[in-house]
Formats: structure tokens, C-alpha cells, sequence
């Protein structure tokens, strides 16, 4: 018989399958567990009759739940056996127990830079208004989180006295067959009313799937006519149309850490109800359904192009620029300021910045070998670069992305 010492808390992690996000999170939960916390983890995936099939449900024995979304009696039934629960969704009631989410006002803010970033004339945004669900646990009716969103992507736009279309569809019982002809038919009428080009916010990757698909039946091109980005970062979203969907990471490993380590304190009798975390998100994946610039001047178009190919290696001089075209310095400027709401130096510091993120991101180099790279006279500068633009040091950056 084990020592009360070596008794391992039983913890159930339920997401339904269509999320995606269960191998997404335990990542964060298990990192968590690396601080000398051992639990017992259990999902309801299923292993094909391999395994006892565990439901996870108001009467599951155990010692906490990390739960996308419930029901009222179902966490009334777990409050009442005094079960310790994480809510990681916007949606549906909480019980008063804590919620641990996205930070879906910075989500769209994100989404309104990057299309601002694309010099776009006209811009969209694209959600549910409600979800129907035949099962009660998935919170069917109206959503929260498409509202969070389109406040952080107006308020962005307000900056610059834009104000974007708003279109929420109608909400269809996802169980019929033939709803998804519905729902790709109605985006369809709303891209055909769309001021063209235009930068489209989807609220999420699914949805901007959908576009995507819908435009290639109406024969809208993409990035041209319409720049699409989505929310998620889901690979078989993304990936699945051409061009390939520009995205916001969901924050999956951060989110299960953070969800782990509310679920622990509550287990120890820390008091959590009602508690919002709000967990931020990553820089936009830019992919080609963004790769635009609806620039009508071909001369400034050819220097933003300039930029965008010779930028990451060389830190570009804004003279440079003049040197390589017939218009002078302040014509560069004012028309720089005119179509992409930001001067050359900005537009220079924006790829410089965008380029160092990835090789932090996605290279071995170490940050003298990023440095030299880039064209930097130091590491030392290099630095003094990213934290002006970040708030953060190269080094606590990739630390905080193992």
C-alpha cells in the first residue's frame, strides 16, 4: 500500500475532440508537474477499445478537472463534492469557478496590426454570432469571445480612424448535414459584398477556412482582393486550403501551465472563484493569404518591396531608399505616411523586428550568430533593438519559448 506521501492526485483534462487542443495543452500541464507536483492525468480520448473508456463528467471520482467548457449541473454536482475545477473557454456558465483564457482583446488587436500592416484600404470582421450544439457541455447560444475579439481589432482600427464591417453569422444546428452548405453560403454573399481589397478578420481558423474556400468558388483572389486571418494556428486549418492561412498562435502550452497551476492552489485550498486569467498570445504566423501590400503607387510598392527583400540581412538607411528612386526623401516619407500609415524607418525597424522574432523562434543561431546575420554591429545592439521594440531581451525571449 502506498505511503499518503506517494498518492499521485488524480486529474482529468477534458477538451472535445473537434478543438484539437488536448495534445496542444498537456504539453503545459506536464511542464507544471515538473516543479514536484505528480498527478495522474486521464483524458476521454479514445484508444480504440485498448484502454478503459473514462468519462469525465459531474460524477467523476477524482481530485480536479481542467475542463474546456460544462454545464450548470454538472459543475454544481462537482462543486458539491468539492472538486476542484479550471475553466478554459469563454463560453458557458462557470459555477464560480476560475476561467483561464486567451487574451481574446489583444487577439484582435494583433489581427487588426498585421492587416494595417498590409496597407489594405478596407477591413472586415467575420464571427458566430451563437453555436448550436446538440450536447449541453459544448455551451450552445451566444458567444463571448467573438465580442472580446472585435473589441480589441475596432479599438486598433480606431487608432487610425478606420472602422471596420462587422458580420456575424447566423447560428445552425451544426449536427445537420447539410448546415455547412448554409454557412458557406452565406459567407460567400458577405465576401461578395466586400469592398475590395480588403483585410478580413475570421475569428478563428475554422472560419477563416471557410473563406477561404469560398473565395476560391467565387473566384476572389487572395491576398489581392482579400487578405484573410484567422486565430488559432491550427495546422489542419491552415494548411489545408491554398494560399495557406495567416494566424494567430493560440496560446495552448502557457494556457495549460497557467491552468495547472490554479488547479493545484485550489486543491490546496487557495480560494479562486470567479478568477479570470487572461493569457497573451504570440506574434501573427504570417503565411500567404496576407502576403499583400494594396500599395496603388508602384514606386513606393517597389520600396516596400526593397524592405521586405533586403531588410532582415541589412539595416537599410532610409537615404538608401531615396538613392534607389526617383522620388526625393520627403516624397518618400509623406507617401509612406499616406498609403501604409507608418514612415520607411518604421516600415525598416517592423521587418528588422519581424525577422529577428523568427530566427529567435526557429534557428539554432546563437544571438552573435543572429547578430552577424542581421547586420548588426553587436549582439550588444541587437539587443538594445529588440528590447526597444519588445520590452524584453533576446535572451528572456527564447528562455520563455522552451
Amino acid at each position: 500500500m502506498k505511503q499518503k506521501s506517494e498518492i499521485r492526485r488524480q486529474i482529468g483534462v477534458r477538451y472535445p475532440d473537434w478543438t484539437g487542443l488536448t495534445p496542444r495543452v498537456l504539453p503545459g500541464i506536464v511542464d507544471f508537474m515538473r516543479n514536484g507536483e505528480v498527478w495522474n492525468i486521464a483524458t476521454e480520448n479514445s484508444s480504440a477499445g485498448e484502454m478503459e473508456s473514462i468519462r469525465l463528467d459531474g460524477k467523476w471520482q477524482g481530485d480536479g478537472l481542467i475542463l474546456y467548457r460544462s454545464t450548470e449541473k454538472e459543475l454544481a454536482e462537482l462543486r458539491a463534492r468539492r472538486i476542484a475545477v479550471v475553466l478554459t473557454s469563454s463560453e458557458g456558465p462557470d459555477g464560480g469557478f476560475p476561467r483561464v483564457v486567451p487574451d481574446n482583446e489583444q487577439v484582435g488587436r494583433l489581427a487588426a496590426r498585421h492587416l494595417i500592416e498590409c496597407a489594405l484600404p478596407n477591413f472586415a470582421f467575420l464571427a458566430r454570432g451563437e453555436t448550436l450544439y446538440q450536447e449541453s457541455e459544448f455551451a450552445p447560444g451566444f458567444r463571448h469571445y467573438p465580442r472580446q475579439r472585435l473589441i480589441g481589432y475596432r479599438s486598433e482600427l480606431a487608432r487610425y480612424s478606420i472602422a471596420p464591417q462587422v458580420h456575424y453569422l447566423e447560428g445552425r444546428p451544426l449536427w445537420k448535414k447539410e448546415s455547412w452548405i448554409e454557412v458557406q453560403a452565406e459567407v460567400s454573399r458577405i465576401l461578395t459584398e466586400l469592398p475590395k481589397p480588403c483585410g478580413l478578420f475570421a475569428v478563428d481558423d475554422a472560419l477563416g477556412a471557410v473563406v477561404l474556400r469560398a473565395a476560391d468558388q467565387l473566384g476572389i483572389r487572395v491576398p489581392d482582393e482579400l487578405a484573410v486571418i484567422g486565430f488559432g494556428n491550427d495546422f489542419s486549418y491552415c494548411h489545408a486550403n491554398h494560399p495557406a492561412l495567416t494566424s494567430i498562435p493560440f496560446p495552448a502550452e502557457e494556457l495549460g501551465r497557467a491552468a495547472a497551476s490554479v488547479l493545484s492552489e485550489m486543491m490546496r485550498g487557495v480560494v479562486q472563484e470567479n478568477r479570470v486569467i487572461k493569457i497573451p498570445v504570440d506574434p501573427v504566423v504570417a503565411r500567404d493569404s496576407t502576403d499583400t501590400f494594396a500599395i496603388p503607387d508602384p514606386e513606393i510598392l517597389q520600396l516596400v518591396r526593397k524592405i521586405q527583400r533586403e531588410a532582415p540581412a541589412d539595416p537599410l538607411r532610409v537615404t538608401e531608399l531615396a538613392e534607389s528612386s526617383s522620388l526625393s526623401l520627403t516624397t518618400i516619407k509623406a507617401r509612406f505616411i499616406k498609403y501604409l500609415r507608418r514612415s520607411p524607418k518604421q516600415e525598416i525597424q517592423r521587418v528588422r523586428l519581424r525577422h529577428l522574432y523568427h530566427l529567435l523562434d526557429h534557428s539554432s543561431l546563437t544571438l552573435a550568430e543572429i547578430s552577424e546575420q542581421m547586420g548588426f554591429v553587436s549582439a550588444h545592439e541587437m539587443s538594445r533593438f529588440f528590447q526597444a521594440g519588445t520590452g524584453r531581451r533576446p535572451a528572456e525571449y527564447r528562455e520563455s519559448r522552451k
